[in-house]
């Protein structure tokens, strides 16, 4: 991955999965381990286990850049300029509509990339809420899809364009371009969220259902923005039931009444770049605003 991003447009086989290219990458370092340290080199499946997560979450999030590069470009061109991603139906080129999709760090502050006002306006519920001893913090997802404000700001200059490759400077770029653009966003500006992970145990299921009730109740709510969809996105389904248990509906559209929506809108089965992508970048013209 040190020429490519997986599942993109300089992919020499973007129909991969996510599997293939994590064989791959551990069959580099096995190779290479045992070249720097023959006979005392040792891969085991527990360290595989320990850094799945980390890169299964940062293969997606490039191939969502990516295709959100290609959409971008199309929104300022009216050209769909990818071999490797298909046009959405009903895709609308208009400038105003162009989209960041975020690799958010690890226990980052979300309420940074809110704008004063917003961030104001969230900081007033904090407090009323911590007078009376309780808290309701606004969750960090793993990745975030916003509308770009318009105009454009320019810590957003850097998602028109795709990562070239998954090398260290790429990861860096994918990592920290939540940085460049706090204190830009409103809560309208929220498209989605999703919660990636490779798998998960019963006990943890209800996490994300957590993490989509207060995000769906904050930016709806507080920030009185558009309704946020939540997505989980996992490699297998195995070991818990997690399509039934993300059945439950979400508790912000239960107070409302009328029609009741879920908590998470999508549980799916992420298994490869490419795919994953395409699938998100189809649902882009859903958004009305």
């Amino acid at each position: 991955m040190d020429t490519f991003v997986p599942g993109t447009d300089n992919d020499p086989d973007p129909t991969r999965l996510f599997a293939d290219y994590r064989r791959q990458a551990y069959e580099n370092v096995d190779t290479a381990g045992h070249v720097i340290w023959p006979g005392a080199f040792e891969l085991t499946e527990a360290q595989k286990a320990k850094v799945d997560g980390d890169i299964y979450e940062t293969m997606e999030a490039a191939a969502l850049w990516n295709a959100a590069a290609v959409w971008n470009s199309f929104m300022d061109t009216g050209v769909w300029s990818s071999a490797v991603f298909t046009q959405p139906k009903n895709a609308v080129p208009s400038p105003a509509r162009k989209v960041a999709i975020v690799k958010m760090a690890r226990g980052a502050d979300t309420t940074l990339i809110l704008n004063d006002k917003a961030r104001a306006e969230y900081k007033a519920f904090e407090v009323a809420l911590q007078t009376r001893g309780m808290e309701l913090k606004l969750s960090t997802p793993d990745i975030l899809g916003l509308r770009m404000p318009d105009p454009m700001p320019e810590g957003f200059r850097p998602f028109l364009s795709p990562l070239p490759d998954l090398t260290h400077g790429s990861q860096e770029i994918l990592d920290t371009a939540w940085q460049g653009i706090q204190g830009t966003l409103e809560g309208r500006h929220f498209l989605f969220a999703i919660a990636v992970k490779t798998s998960t145990r019963s006990d943890r299921l209800y996490q994300a259902l957590f993490e989509a009730n207060v995000l769906k109740y904050i930016l709806g709510y507080v920030l009185r923005g558009p309704a946020i969809k939540f997505h989980a996105h996992l490699e297998t389904f195995a070991n818990a039931d997690v399509v039934g248990r993300y059945k439950a509906a979400s508790m912000t559209s239960l107070l409302a009444g009328g029609t009741p929506a879920k908590a998470i809108d999508e549980t799916y089965l992420a298994l490869s770049p490419r795919d994953t992508a395409q699938h998100i970048l189809d649902q882009l013209p859903e958004f009305p605003l």
